[in-house]
């Protein structure tokens, strides 16, 4: 326990008092000079301890987040003993590597018994583990110049867990059944009715439209929508221009852009595809310089992809690196009409240079931006006005733009960008059924 001196008026008053009046021989002032003296020995004599019965519960909300998703602590202090507590002050400390986006980790009042105080904040998840320290509680004595501090470990949770699949769901069977589910505008074998067309010799009985047969007397075959399977290569804008944050103890453009390429390989190996992996920027140990992950399906493609995402984070960026190069080296490494999505915050012109060397191959290209220059400042704002001038010039180079902008799902960009990519993989990709 500590003690601070809290009434240095009161001393300073009485002595004050006392004095005129022994000089003057005034009763009065003699009698007031007792009253600030009343308050300096009830602050002397009144005590304080952090109670034994005083019980700390923290909860994290979710416990298990992906990079940039908003995670609630509630911190709650609840008086189980039998005496009030006039003032009683908590702190939870937030791990140093992350930042309170909105509300305050501290909190206090006057609790009776049975009473509680409940502090709420939001942070913002960051890749890797964080261990919350010990709770701060202070309480103060009934006359204020008794301190009491205690750290108490709060029950429940006690860290943050912040991994790049945290949301994915798991792959389904048909993540290893090697058939796509993007569909072409040429119509074959599949689930979705298509269109219908005369009855050729050899057309299977299954595909025959017996109700129409049954109506007009004349044979005709069902066309479905043809299931096929592609291969998307998706690349990670690693480079030392795209290892910034929003602000202190956001997440990186990198580690949303990772984020983002793991939440959409996930969808795509669940459908059959297959998924290749590149990061720009890093020295890796594939073909020129890159890391390199060769086009695979299935869950265990996906954890290599994962890993190979997850060094990318941690990797320091090369000093020496040629973008430009390392696309074009990229693009030979897969077949011709491979679909490329670049995953870049597009801070500078370097992605623009890449998504046009990979023009030249035929398959579609997507470019994800995630959205991470502050717009509250003058610099920002031009900053910004630069990046979406950048997405704009990608859209007319025959690219499709997304800007991931900040507070919007991801899951709802990625539905929308790939459900748009759809019909434009037919000319891209491996047939799974015959027309």
């Amino acid at each position: 326990m500590a003690r601070r001196v809290r009434w240095r008026g009161a001393v300073v008053a009485a002595v004050l008092l006392g004095f005129v009046g022994g000089i003057r021989g005034n009763g009065t002032l003699l009698l007031a000079a007792t009253i600030p003296l009343a308050y300096v020995a009830y602050g002397s004599v009144s005590t304080a301890a952090v109670p034994e019965s005083l019980t700390v519960t923290r909860r994290v909300d979710p416990r298990v987040a992906p990079p940039g998703r908003p995670v609630t602590v509630t911190l709650t202090v609840r008086n189980d003993g039998d005496r009030t507590l006039s003032d009683l002050r908590v702190v939870d400390p937030v791990p140093s590597a992350l930042a309170v986006l909105r509300g305050t980790p501290r909190g206090g009042g006057t609790l009776e018994p049975g009473e509680s105080v409940t502090v709420t904040y939001t942070i913002v998840a960051r890749r890797g583990e964080f261990d919350f320290p010990p709770a701060r509680v202070r309480v103060r004595g009934a006359g204020a110049g008794a301190v009491a501090t205690a750290d108490r470990q709060p029950s429940g949770d006690t860290r943050l867990i912040c991994r790049l699949d945290a949301d994915a769901p798991p792959l389904s069977d048909i993540g290893d059944a090697r058939v796509g589910r993007l569909t072409t505008d040429a119509p074959g074998e599949g689930l979705t009715f298509h269109s219908t067309r005369e009855y050729r010799h050899g057309d299977p009985a299954g595909r025959i439209d017996w109700r129409g047969y049954a109506k007009q007397g004349e044979l005709s075959t069902v066309n479905y929508d043809r299931q096929v399977s592609a291969t998307v290569v998706f690349v990670l804008d690693a480079r030392a221009a795209s290892r910034v944050a929003a602000g202190p103890g956001r997440p990186t453009a990198v580690e949303l852009g990772a984020y983002a390429a793991t939440r959409a390989l996930n969808t795509l190996l669940g459908a059959g595809h297959d998924v290749a992996v590149a990061v720009v920027g890093v020295e890796g140990d594939g073909p020129g310089g890159l890391s390199w992950l060769p086009p695979g399906g299935g869950s265990e493609q996906r954890s290599r992809a994962i890993a190979v995402l997850g060094e990318a984070i941690d990797a320091a960026p090369a000093a020496d690196c040629d973008p430009t190069q390392q696309a074009r080296t990229l693009g030979g490494l897969v077949d011709r009409h491979a679909q490329f999505v670049l995953v870049s915050p597009l801070l500078d012109d370097a992605p623009l240079s890449m998504v046009e060397q990979w023009s030249a191959f035929g398959g579609s290209r997507t470019v994800l931006s995630p959205d991470i220059v502050a717009s509250n400042t003058v610099s920002g704002q031009y900053e910004q006005v630069r990046r979406r001038t950048r997405l704009a010039r990608c859209q007319a180079g025959g690219a499709r733009s997304i800007d991931w902008r900040r507070g919007t799902p991801l899951p709802t960009i990625l539905e929308a960008t790939f459900a748009a990519e759809a019909h434009r993989a037919g000319g891209s990709v491996r047939a799974g059924g015959g027309g």
